[in-house]
């Protein structure tokens, strides 16, 4: 099987390597990550500059390619240029941080698997929470399983799943939940500061919060120390809404 494995963390990152080393046992690994950290990024490409790349050994054990880029320039290069075929699975992962509830929208975690997804491949992403223990060989572990689960179970090509790895405190995981996707707003707040012309700045701060998620969500889930998985989809229609509004007199203005 090829597999391409990518993240938005950076190349160089340990959540990569620890997944590179558990997928390599499936197939043919094709690494082709960030050269820079490209968290929150989203599912931004680059359009207005020319994507540089180069060739990485990764500690002696693997060789990748470098890109300046986001994430999503990854999967697409990699698809298009790099690959001598096209990838049959796609990880992206493994990221340091977990990616739920309206998190999803801004990470280039699960954007870099959802553009595997456009373009055809089952894709699945794959996040860590942080907290008192960061052990990515042993997040490795429990990614590889839910994976093996997933590919037995038939992850179809044009499949997008997001997992999260719990904080791996002792007594964690406590097993794996099928859970959806929180949409419960976020509570974050900038701190507002000035720089030595007096001019004013802002900065985002780490720490946030979820607003009342769901029991039922990933937020809650991951929470109480299971493994989340959630399977998403790239098509945003609203299609509860279609009916009502083309029964809308919806009409374009101007001169014809």
């Amino acid at each position: 099987m090829r597999i391409l494995v990518t993240n938005d963390d950076g190349i160089l990152e340990p959540g990569l390597r620890a997944l590179q080393a558990a997928a390599a046992e499936l197939g043919e690994v094709t690494v082709v990550a960030p050269d820079s950290p490209q968290s929150a990024v989203g599912h931004s490409i680059t359009v207005l500059d020319p994507i540089l790349t180069r060739r990485v050994h990764v500690e002696g054990r693997f060789w990748g390619t470098a890109i300046r880029g986001r994430p999503a320039d990854c999967v697409k290069l990699a698809w298009r240029q790099i690959m001598a075929e096209p990838p049959e699975l796609v990880l992206s992962g493994i990221n340091a941080g977990s990616n739920v509830g309206i998190n999803v929208l801004y990470s280039g975690t699960v954007a870099a698997a959802a553009e595997g997804a456009i373009l055809g491949a089952p894709s699945v992403a794959f996040s860590l929470e942080m907290g008192g223990e960061i052990d990515f060989q042993r997040a490795a572990r429990h990614c590889r399983a839910v994976l093996d689960g997933l590919l037995a179970g038939g992850l179809a090509p044009g499949e997008l799943v997001n997992v999260n790895i719990p904080d791996l405190s002792a007594g964690r995981p406590k097993g794996v939940k099928v859970v959806r996707q929180s949409i419960a707003g976020i509570d974050d707040t900038y701190q507002r500061r000035t720089d030595p012309r007096g001019r004013d700045y802002y900065w985002l701060e780490e720490a946030y919060d979820f607003r009342d998620p769901p029991a039922d969500s990933d937020v809650i889930a991951l929470r109480s120390g299971y493994i989340t998985v959630t399977p998403l989809q790239v098509d945003l229609t609203a299609s509860n809404r279609l009916a009502h509004l083309a029964g809308l007199d919806l009409q374009a203005g101007g001169a014809p």
